[in-house]
């Protein structure tokens, strides 16, 4: 890697970082209806502000041992690593647009707008999961202007990206609205609830971003890594764990879709750029591979 790809890298893992950081707080503070911005951040068991040196990403817990400065009370191992999760989606999101970025006759504010875009959509979503993951709900403060947002972006650069506003707002409509039908129709059939609106509101978002063509796949997907997770649990907890929930069987163990949703669309985001191209090349048949 050459010193001025280097350096994005870097400046890209040090945003993601600063990000992962904001959005412990994101997911702390709104599912409990507090302000993500005031008052500053501070330990929960002694109340003392935390200062700037002890909030740098990663560094910060590891320099403190994983204590509070002040109460040496336990600061959770999932401090850091949300922030080291968004720094590697943070530069994953760069990786693809890389080479145009170090182009200094394409790089423009369109190409900008397109990383930054894509990337407060990642970490949106990286904030949604964890919040679903704890909470079973998501935020309509957080899910409902993300069709909106990934409708604009289509209108605005969706040549560069790929995604005209045709198939944004196809991709919001059909998403949120074929899940809707589902999560209506299971409710009917069976008298429970099965998926939330929140997940509707969620992959209509998803759905505004990613394009029509990109539903399919991520609905799949997330359906599929479900239940491997529900399985795979199951099977390591040995049974215990559903016994203790009074469950009688896997199908009636609840789990929050959200953060499965989420795994979805972000491998679809990072991974379309390079099996979309393949898969067109071998549509119009082309070799995957140049001959020797």
């Amino acid at each position: 890697m050459n010193p001025a790809a280097a350096f994005v890298a870097a400046l890209a893992l040090l945003w993601g970082g600063l990000w992962g950081s904001f959005l412990n707080v994101v997911v702390y503070r709104v599912p409990a209806g507090l302000s993500v911005v005031h008052p500053r951040s501070r330990c929960p068991h002694c109340s003392t502000p935390i200062t700037w040196w002890q909030n740098i990403p990663v560094l910060s817990w590891l320099m403190l041992r994983g204590q509070c400065f002040q109460c040496k009370a336990p600061i959770s191992l999932r401090y850091p690593a949300v922030e080291v999760v968004a720094a590697a989606l943070s530069l994953a999101v760069v990786q693809p647009w890389l080479p145009a970025l170090l182009d200094a006759e394409f790089a423009s504010w369109r190409l900008w707008l397109v990383i930054l875009a894509e990337q407060a959509f990642v970490f949106c979503w990286l904030a949604i999961a964890l919040i679903d993951a704890d909470t079973f709900l998501i935020p309509d403060v957080m899910s409902l202007p993300l069709p909106l947002a990934g409708l604009a972006l289509a209108a605005v650069v969706g040549a560069e990206r790929g995604v005209s506003w045709q198939q944004s707002a196809a991709g919001s409509l059909v998403a949120g609205g074929g899940l809707w039908l589902v999560q209506w129709s299971y409710g009917r059939l069976t008298g429970r609830e099965g998926l939330g609106f929140g997940d509707v509101k969620l992959l209509a978002g998803m759905g505004a971003l990613l394009g029509i063509q990109a539903i399919p796949a991520v609905i799949l997907a997330a359906a599929v890594q479900g239940l491997l997770f529900a399985v795979g649990y199951a099977a390591l907890s040995g049974g215990k764990a559903m016994q203790e929930r009074g469950l009688q069987s896997l199908r009636h163990l609840a789990l929050p879709f959200g953060p499965f949703l989420v795994l979805a669309a972000v491998q679809w985001l990072l991974c379309q750029r390079m099996l979309l191209p393949l898969l067109q090349a071998y549509l119009d048949g082309q070799p995957l591979l140049g001959a020797g």
